[in-house]
């Protein structure tokens, strides 16, 4: 398991966000490009019934089209959401351990309301319900046959889920969504007038707390209790917080990260579970 540092530069891959917002944005355009592709082909559908030159074999490759590109249109616009909130959470780790990252991405899954939670972007309640949506299409729905006990129910939940997919009203929300958390991120490493500052400071031989206070994002602060400190009953958050401001220089990072050290958000690191929020 990999203790090297995530750096804010020369990243690549998994660890950079900028490479995150690229594959994002791709998904986005080809979500869509199949939205429209779903849009001229019910137009030809709706043209074909009108000249009463349908039949069975006509209509169905028109459906067909239709129903694949609206269910393969919004699995991307989730998936697009996903990897941008996910670009956030890269963010929030600079300067921890980069397993921290992989571990944490991992854990969220594609469970989209529990990333906004962490990077505390506020949604009102139809985006919330609508990223609740995606997050189950992204698992099940818009990836995998129906699972049924029975024709009826078959019939029925078959016809609710194409409904939803068909649901333009959804689709555009599910883009505003994604411009309107792109906007908020663009700010997370700070702007001109809100700069970011970071830290990381080693605790003993094999601890260290990571803070972050600006940009669009709360205070953050990742402890990594030593084997001296766990020993010593020194393994909690007021007594990391005791060591934090006994350990301060008198220069202006410092009082920064006093001043915003209650109100932080806190991880806790361990090797087996990854980050875990702390709950003041």
């Amino acid at each position: 398991m990999s203790n090297q540092r995530l750096k804010q530069f020369g990243e690549k891959g998994v660890h950079n966000k900028i490479d995150w917002i690229r594959e994002a944005d791709s998904k986005l355009i080809s979500a869509k490009i199949l939205r429209e592709v779903a849009s001229v082909k019910e137009t030809e559908l709706k043209r074909l019934c009108e000249s009463g030159k349908a039949n069975s074999q006509s209509v169905f490759e028109l459906i067909q089209p239709v129903e694949s590109a609206n269910k393969s249109s919004f699995l991307l616009l989730g998936y697009a959401i996903e990897l941008l909130l996910k670009s956030g959470v890269v963010s929030l780790l600079i300067n921890a351990p980069k397993h921290l990252l992989e571990l944490k991405v991992r854990k969220y899954g594609h469970k989209l309301q529990n990333m906004c939670t962490d990077l505390n972007i506020d949604l009102i309640g139809t985006e919330k319900e609508l990223l609740e949506v995606l997050s189950s299409f992204i698992v099940n729905e818009a990836r995998y046959p129906v699972t049924v006990s029975s024709i009826q129910e078959y019939s029925k939940l078959k016809n609710e889920i194409g409904a939803q997919l068909a649901n333009n009203e959804s689709f555009n929300l599910g883009v505003h969504i994604y411009d309107n958390v792109r906007k908020i991120l663009s700010g997370i490493d700070g702007t001109e007038d809100n700069p970011v500052f970071r830290g990381r400071r080693e605790i003993d031989s094999d601890g260290y707390y990571v803070f972050r206070v600006g940009g669009t994002l709360p205070p953050v602060l990742i402890f990594k209790y030593s084997e001296k400190k766990i020993k010593g009953g020194k393994n909690n958050v007021d007594d990391m917080k005791s060591l934090i401001v006994n350990s301060l220089d008198n220069d202006i990072i410092s009082r920064i990260l006093l001043d915003s050290l209650d109100l932080s958000d806190i991880y806790i690191a361990s090797e087996k579970s990854g980050l875990v929020k702390y709950q003041h």
